[in-house]
C-alpha cells in the first residue's frame, strides 16, 4: 500500500460519517434490535385503558380542593387583565393554570356510571368554581371600572353555532386525553378552560358595568359550552367502555346512553337551535353592512374623499351609520340626506340615520399636481392602512 493511500485509509477511519461495515453478524444483530424496539413501542401504543385509574384521577379532580379554587382565582385574575387589555396572548395564558375541567369530567363519569354522590360532589365544585370567576371578573370590573368594554369582552357576549361545535370538539378532546396513556391531560384542558374562564370572568366585568345584556350572551356562552363538554365527554367515555348497567341495558347500550345523557341531549337541541338562529342573523347582518359599506363608498369616494370607518350603531329607534371621511371637500348636507334615502334599512326594520364626520387633508407637494385625483383603488388602499 502507498503512503497516500494508507493517509486516505487513516481519514476514513477518523471520519464517523463514514460507516463500514465487515461483519455481517453484527448487522443481523442490529436489526433484530430495531424490531425488538418497534414491537415495544407498538405494545406501548396498544397499551389498554386502565378504566380503575381513570376513575380514581376523575374523582380527585372533581372534588372541591384548595388546589381549585386557588388556581381558578389566579387563572381569573390573569384572564381578566388580558380581557380588560384586550390582549389574546395573555387570556391564553390564563388557561395554562385554570382547572375548570375536573368538575365537568365528574359530572360526565356521575352520569354513564349512574353515582349520584359523585354528580352532587361534581356540581357542587363546578358551582363554586363558576360563582369564583365570576366574582373576580366583578371585583376587577369594579377597580378598573374607568376602563373602557374591550373588543375581547365583546367577541364572547354573541355566541353561535361555530361556538357550540368547537366546545363539542374541545369536550370530546378532553375526554380522550384523560383515558390514553400518551396524552396529556393538562395540555387538553388549556383548551377545555378556553372555552369556560375568558367569558365567566367578562360576564362578571359586564355585570360590574351593568350591560346586563352582554352579561346575559356571556352567561349563554358558558352554559353553551358546559352541557356540549359535558356531552361529548359522555360519548367518549361511553364508547371507552366507561359504563355500569345491567345485563337489560347491556343488550340496548344506545338506549342506555341516551336515557342517562337525556337532559343534556335536550338542552343541546335548544341550544343549537337558538345557536344556529344566532348565527344566521350574525351572517345577514355583516352582509347588510358590507353591501352598504360598499354603497357609501361609491358615493362618498370622490373628490379625493377617503371612508376610514363605517361604523354600525342600534339605537331603540333608529340605526345611526357613521361615516368617518377624509378629503378636500366636505360633503352637502343635501349629498348626506340624499345617502341616506339610499340606504335600505336592516332586517330589524330600524330607519336609518346617517351622520358623516368630515376631517380636512392638507395637502403638501413641491410641485402643483391639482388635476389628480385618487383612483377608487387608491382610496381603497389608503383607507386599510
Amino acid at each position: 500500500m502507498s503512503q497516500n493511500d494508507e493517509k486516505i485509509g487513516n481519514k476514513n477511519d477518523a471520519d464517523p460519517t463514514i460507516i463500514i461495515s465487515d461483519n455481517p453478524e453484527q448487522d443481523k444483530y442490529e436489526i433484530l434490535k430495531e424490531k425488538l424496539r418497534y414491537k415495544q413501542a407498538k405494545r406501548e401504543n396498544n397499551k389498554k385503558v386502565d378504566h380503575k385509574q381513570v376513575r380514581l384521577n376523575i374523582q380527585a379532580n372533581a372534588l372541591p380542593s384548595k388546589t381549585f379554587f386557588i388556581m381558578n382565582t389566579l387563572a381569573g385574575i390573569i384572564a381578566g387583565y388580558g380581557l380588560l387589555a384586550n390582549s389574546p396572548a395573555v387570556v391564553i395564558g390564563a388557561m395554562l393554570v385554570a382547572m375548570m375541567t375536573g368538575p365537568i369530567s365528574g359530572i360526565t363519569l356521575a352520569l354513564i356510571d349512574n353515582r349520584l354522590i359523585l354528580l352532587g360532589t361534581s356540581l357542587k365544585t363546578l358551582f363554586g368554581g363558576i360563582g369564583l370567576l365570576a366574582a373576580v371578573g366583578i371585583l376587577l370590573g369594579i377597580i378598573h371600572y374607568n376602563m373602557p368594554i374591550s373588543a375581547e369582552i365583546l367577541a364572547r357576549t354573541s355566541p353561535n353555532f361555530m361556538d357550540l361545535m368547537v366546545a363539542l370538539a374541545g369536550g370530546a378532546a378532553g375526554a380522550f386525553a384523560s383515558i390514553s396513556t400518551r396524552l396529556s391531560v393538562a395540555v387538553v384542558g388549556v383548551a377545555v378552560a378556553t372555552a369556560l374562564v375568558p367569558p365567566l370572568v367578562a360576564m362578571g366585568i359586564l355585570l360590574a358595568h351593568y350591560e346586563w345584556k352582554l352579561a346575559l350572551g356571556a352567561f349563554i356562552l358558558v352554559f353553551t359550552n358546559m352541557v356540549a363538554i359535558q356531552f361529548s365527554s359522555s360519548l367518549v367515555l361511553w364508547i371507552a367502555g366507561f359504563r355500569r348497567v345491567t345485563d337489560e341495558e347491556a343488550d340496548k347500550s344506545a338506549l342506555a346512553f341516551i336515557k342517562r345523557n337525556f337532559i343534556s341531549l335536550i338542552m343541546l337541541g335548544f341550544l343549537a337551535i337558538y345557536l344556529s338562529l344566532n348565527l344566521l342573523g350574525t351572517i345577514e347582518k355583516q352582509h347588510y353592512q358590507a353591501s352598504t359599506t360598499k354603497h357609501l363608498k361609491v358615493l362618498f369616494s370622490k373628490q379625493n374623499n377617503v371612508i376610514e370607518q363605517v361604523q354600525y350603531i342600534p339605537y331603540n329607534n333608529f340605526m345611526l351609520i357613521r361615516v368617518m371621511l377624509q378629503g378636500d371637500i366636505a360633503p352637502s348636507k343635501q349629498e348626506v340626506l340624499a345617502a341616506q334615502k339610499s340606504i335600505s334599512p336592516g332586517k330589524d326594520g330600524l330607519p336609518v340615520k346617517l351622520q358623516v364626520r368630515f376631517s380636512s387633508v392638507t395637502i403638501v407637494q413641491p410641485d402643483l399636481l391639482d388635476n389628480l385625483s385618487l383612483t377608487s383603488t387608491e382610496a381603497d388602499s389608503l383607507a386599510q392602512q
